[in-house]
Formats: structure tokens, C-alpha cells, sequence
């Protein structure tokens, strides 16, 4: 899936998906050439469950 996709599937917008990837903190994404950049979504639902919060956790580690 592309960037414009990406930003779709997650409800975000392209910047904020371009902000992910500078940070390092994105899906696994193949990279074609420096304007062309590719995601899995098998890759990208895998990020998104690592990313999820058991809320009782949260507030032990607040």
C-alpha cells in the first residue's frame, strides 16, 4: 500500500505518516526509490498490534 493508503487504513494524514517514517517508528516499508515508498498490510497490522495499550498497565506504569 502507499503512503496515501497508509494514511487512509489508519485515519491519519500523509504528514503525520511522514513524521512516522523520519521518526522510526513506522511498519516495515519498501522503499522503490526516495519518492516511491511501499507498505505491507500484513506489516502494518502487525505494527498497529504492537502498539496496542492494556489500560490497566498504562496506569501502573503512570
Amino acid at each position: 500500500m502507499s503512503i496515501e493508503d497508509l494514511a487512509l487504513y489508519l485515519g491519519d494524514s500523509k504528514r503525520t505518516i511522514y513524521k512516522y517514517i523520519a521518526s522510526g517508528d513506522c511498519p516495515p516499508y519498501i522503499k522503490l526509490n526516495s519518492k516511491n515508498i511501499k507498505f505491507d498490510r500484513a506489516d502494518v497490522d502487525q505494527w498497529l498490534e504492537s502498539k496496542k495499550v492494556n489500560p490497566k498497565q498504562h496506569n501502573k506504569e503512570e
